[in-house]
Parts: C-alpha cells; sequence; structure tokens
C-alpha cells in the first residue's frame, strides 16, 4: 500500500462467487499485499485503486490444471489466449509430454514427439530447475507450475526404444523423477497413447508412481485408450497408484485426463465412467478428472497411430510409414475395424473428422483448417496415403483437431462434482509468437463457454457450482491452499465479469478470438487485463510446490 491508504485495491458493488459452491452474495471486497483481506462495506475505505463493479460478478482466478503451454508460454509470455478468459493459474506438463529432463543430443528427438505443444523458443535447459529458471526469466502473465512427462523421463533415460527398462534404467528414471520433484514440479504425468510413454509396462509404472507416492504427490493419466477400453484403462491405472501406495506408505492423488467417451461405438456410456470413478473414490483412492465443454479433442496426428509404428522414434516411425508393407498393413486393420473383426481404427477415426490444425511448413499451409478427407481429394490421393504422406512432408510436425465425442456424454461429465473444467489447450494469441495454425477454440473459450453457453443459456449446473469446478475444485486437486477461493488471507486472484455477456468467440475456423464479457483480471492483487484490454505488466511467475 502506497501513503495513508487502507488497501491497495477496493471492489465495490460486486456480486461474489466465492469459488466454494455456496450461494452468491453482494458485497464489496478488499485487497492487500496481494491477498484477499475482507469482504463486507469498504465504499468509506481509501485504496491505490478502487473498481465500481456495479453488480459484475467477482470470481476466484481460474486455475486451469491440464494445460500445455510449456512451449508458447516462453515464446510469448503474456499467455493473452488464457488470461484473457480468466486464467490466473495453470499447470503444464501433461499427458506425457514433457520439455525436461532432455540430454543436448536428444532435444530434436524429444522435440518431435511433443509437436503438438511446439513453439518456436530455443531450448536451452535440460533439468526440471532449468527450465523452470527460464520460465522465470521471461516473466508470465500469470502463474505456471509444470508436471513430469513420464515421455521425457523415458527417453532421457533409455531413448525411444520399444523395450522393457531394465533395473539399472528404472532406478535411473526415479532419480531423475525425484530430482524433477525437488525442483518443484507437481507431478508426474503419464500419455499411455503416445510415444515413447505407451512402451512402458506394469512394472516401470508401479516404479515411478512408489516415488510419488512417497512424496504425497499428483499422477495424472491420459489412459491407453479414451475409446471402448477406456474403463478397464482407467480400472488398470488405478489398481497401479493402490499398490504403489501399498508399496511405499503413501499417498497420491489421480487425476483422468480429459474424461470423454471418444468414437461412436462408446458414445451413451458415460455413466460406466463415473460410476467407475464414484467407486474408486469410495474405496479410498483420491481420484478424479478433468473434462472441457467440447465435443472435439487435438493433438499431434502421428500420435493417433498404432504403436507398433512407432518403435524407435520418430524418425523411425516416417521411415517406417513410407514403406509399402507398413501403408497394406493400416489398410487392413482400417478394413477389418470397419467390418467390425476389430476395437480399434488405426487412424483413430473416419477421415472426414479429422480437422487439421498446424503443419511445420509453407508447403502444406493450404491444408490447415480443412478436414483430412478434403485434403486427400486435393491431393489426389488416397486418405490414408494423404495422412501418412502429410506426416513424411512435415517430419510429423503435424496437428489436429479430432471430432469424437457425443454431446450428451460430454454435458454428463460437465456437471459431475468430481469433474474439474480445464483446457487441455496451450496459450496462443491473435498475433505474435504465439499465433499458431487454427488451433482448438477451447484455448481461448473453454470458461466463458461453460459461464456463458452451458450456465447461462442452458441452465446445466448452477453458476456457484461451475466456478468451483474452475477455481477451488482444480486447485484442491494440484494441491494448492492459497488460491482458488475468495477467502481472508488466499491469494488475489480475481476474475470481474457479466454474467449477462459471457460469451466464447472462437471458432473452429476462426479460433484465435478472445471472449467478451470478462472485464477485469487480477493476478496477485494487480490489474493485468482492464476493460479487456491487457496491460503490458505481468505478473505471473514459475509456480513450484
Amino acid at each position: 500500500m502506497s501513503g495513508d491508504n487502507d488497501f491497495d485495491l477496493v471492489l465495490t458493488d460486486a456480486i461474489i462467487i466465492d469459488g466454494s459452491g455456496r450461494p452468491a452474495y453482494k458485497a464489496d471486497l478488499a485487497v492487500a499485499d496481494g491477498t484477499t483481506i475482507a469482504t463486507g462495506n469498504f465504499e468509506r475505505s481509501t485504496a491505490d485503486e478502487m473498481i465500481d463493479c456495479n453488480g459484475l460478478s467477482v470470481m476466484p482466478g481460474i486455475v486451469d490444471c491440464h494445460a500445455h503451454s510449456d512451449l508458447t508460454l516462453l515464446a510469448d509470455p503474456r499467455g493473452q489466449s488464457k488470461i484473457q478468459m480468466g486464467v490466473t493459474t495453470e499447470l503444464n506438463g501433461q499427458c506425457g509430454l514433457g520439455v525436461f529432463p532432455v540430454r543436448p543430443e536428444d532435444r530434436e528427438e524429444l522435440k518431435s514427439a511433443v509437436s503438438f505443444i511446439t513453439a518456436g523458443v530455443e531450448w536451452t535447459w535440460e533439468s526440471a530447475y532449468d527450465y523452470l529458471t527460464a520460465l522465470d526469466r521471461v516473466r508470465p502473465a500469470y502463474s505456471a507450475g509444470v508436471m513430469v512427462g513420464h515421455g521425457s523421463l523415458r527417453s532421457y533415460v533409455m531413448g525411444f526404444e520399444g523395450r522393457a527398462a531394465s533395473d539399472d534404467e528404472l532406478a535411473r528414471m526415479q532419480d531423475a523423477l525425484r530430482a524433477s520433484l525437488d525442483a518443484g514440479c507437481f507431478g508426474l504425468s503419464f500419455g499411455f497413447e503416445y510415444a515413447p510413454g505407451f512402451f512402458a509396462d506394469d512394472r516401470e509404472v508401479l516404479a515411478l508412481l512408489e516415488v510419488v507416492a512417497q512424496r504425497g504427490k499428483l499422477v495424472s493419466v491420459h489412459t491407453r485408450s479414451q475409446r471402448e477400453e477406456f474403463t478397464d484403462a482407467i480400472r488398470e491405472m488405478a489398481a497401479l497408484c493402490v499398490h504403489a501406495q501399498d508399496n511405499s506408505g503413501g499417498t497420491l492423488r489421480l487425476q483422468i485426463d480429459h474424461l470423454k467417451r471418444s468414437g461412436q461405438r462408446s458414445w451413451g456410456t458415460m455413466a460406466e465412467l463415473l460410476g467407475l470413478i464414484e467407486d474408486l473414490r469410495e474405496g479410498g483412492l483420491d481420484i478424479a478428472y478433468d473434462i472441457y465443454p467440447y465435443t472435439a479433442g487435438s493433438k499431434h496426428l502421428a500420435g493417433s497411430l498404432p504403436r507398433w509404428v512407432h518403435d524407435g522414434g520418430s524418425a523411425a516411425m516416417l521411415e517406417r510409414i513410407a514403406q509399402p508393407d507398413t501403408r497394406e498393413r493400416l489398410r487392413k486393420e482400417l478394413a477389418e475395424y470397419q467390418a467390425g473383426e476389430r476395437d480399434s481404427n488405426p487412424f483413430e477415426l473416419d477421415f472426414d473428422r479429422i480437422l487439421i490444425t498446424d503443419v511445420g511448413s509453407e508447403a502444406n499451409a493450404s491444408a490447415v483448417g480443412r478436414r483430412l478427407d478434403e485434403v486427400a481429394a486435393e491431393r489426389g490421393e488416397e486418405p490414408a496415403d494423404a495422412y501418412l504422406n502429410l506426416l513424411i512432408e512435415e517430419d510429423a510436425r503435424v496437428n489436429a483437431v479430432f471430432f469424437s465425442m457425443s454431446e450428451e456424454d460430454m454435458r454428463e461429465g460437465l456437471v459431475h462434482p468430481l469433474g474439474a473444467i480445464a483446457t487441455d489447450g496451450l496459450a496462443y494469441a491473435p498475433s505474435g509468437p504465439a499465433h499458431i495454425g487454427n488451433p482448438h477454440p477451447r484455448s481461448y473459450g473453454t470458461y466463458p463457454r461453460l459461464l456463458g453457453h452451458y450456465v447461462r443459456d442452458e441452465g446445466l449446473m448452477p453458476i456457484e457450482e461451475a466456478v468451483r469446478k474452475c477455481t477451488a475444485w482444480p486447485a484442491e486437486r494440484m494441491g494448492l491452499t492459497d488460491r482458488g477461493r475468495i477467502a481472508r488471507e488466499m491469494r488475489a486472484d480475481l476474475v470481474i465479469f457479466d454474467q449477462r455477456r459471457i460469451t466464447d468467440h472462437a471458432t473452429w475456423d476462426q479460433p484465435h478470438q478472445f471472449p467478451r464479457g470478462i472485464e477485469f483480471v487480477i493476478v496477485g492483487g494487480k490489474i493485468a487485463v482492464e476493460q479487456g484490454r491487457q496491460n503490458s505488466e505481468r505478473y505471473g511467475a514459475a509456480l513450484r510446490v
């Protein structure tokens, strides 16, 4: 505070939605030294800054507990698409797609493996400590924590070979994990649908889970399947977590990534997943999930190809898919899937359900924003060949959106109390180094879409419950006790918004568009977004636990 003022910041005439799920109430709110001091009546108080909310709503800063801004936030620390929709804390390094630890000679291979999160930034780090130091150096607009990605952990020790780890390699992975947790990482993320994560056997997973349990940290998992086999995949991961807790004498929190029923053959069965999670939680496992309000997901295109294609890393994969026998095998598997003789599509979805969002070069820029079947027709190729040739031509740097879910399943997952709302997206920008491709609109619109379309317009749930699922609940899952609620001595991360106007504007065709109706975003008691415009000062940092 400056001079003789009572507070740093006072918000008057606000509708306070405090994140707890309790009914909203009208009050003023006072902030000093970066924390909330009290709510009440402060009209007669003095402050360095006063905001007359005039009946606008105030909620805690949004906690995005599943994000992929590891690199885009370094390239453009403004974090525009996230902070403009009220995100003040995010957790990156998810789905096993980590960017550390990494040896200098392996950086290019790891870059290819995590091409979904790529950005134009020089990789100067090796360890988690180095990465977090680099993030602090650029001073991001909001608080950003990070998970240890199992994919980078595994490749750091044993490369991209599709085999089981030796005892010595397991011990080295455990040591690297401990060092990363010591540096301040929140926990360990797995991506069992992606290389090299899907090469891990139960012995490897259990050894790493025991380290996490010993530290009482978070485990997040993109399971080996999000289609018909999703229920079994969750059950298997839960059993390993229970085993790890028993072996170590510790505890962990298990977060299921972006819960969904992907693929039409599994639609209408969300209740089965939710029932399983409830049963596991009642049985003593601290398990929950995150979800976003869209019926399409997004990832790197190569991530949909079967496990056998990826053995040896990206270079080996690209060489393999150029071979006629590989293509014949993939076509055979596709035909068997279409005939109902196998459970999984080797390309994941029908080609008209795959939208190209980004490519690595200008040579195929015309493919961005188009469905795979359209791209194939323009190239005069069969869709399977266009899919594989595009990967080869772009050195595997192709991202896509997959329209795989039903609205009914998604709504059922949104309303369940164990679901945290997360973007699964990156911090982008309408211009500058984070203006990349034609991304999934969730990176700009997740929270306004929830609060506007689903809460205000559709009445899917009370706004107090929706806010809890965006703030207090994800903060609790991350193990954070200083944010996520509006209460005395809590960090003053706040969002001032108009319930009547809040709307997402990002679309599949034009995703780089900010939402409407978010008037102010406050980070640590400082105004970061004012009347919808982001200030030049940035008030965030690398978040360590």
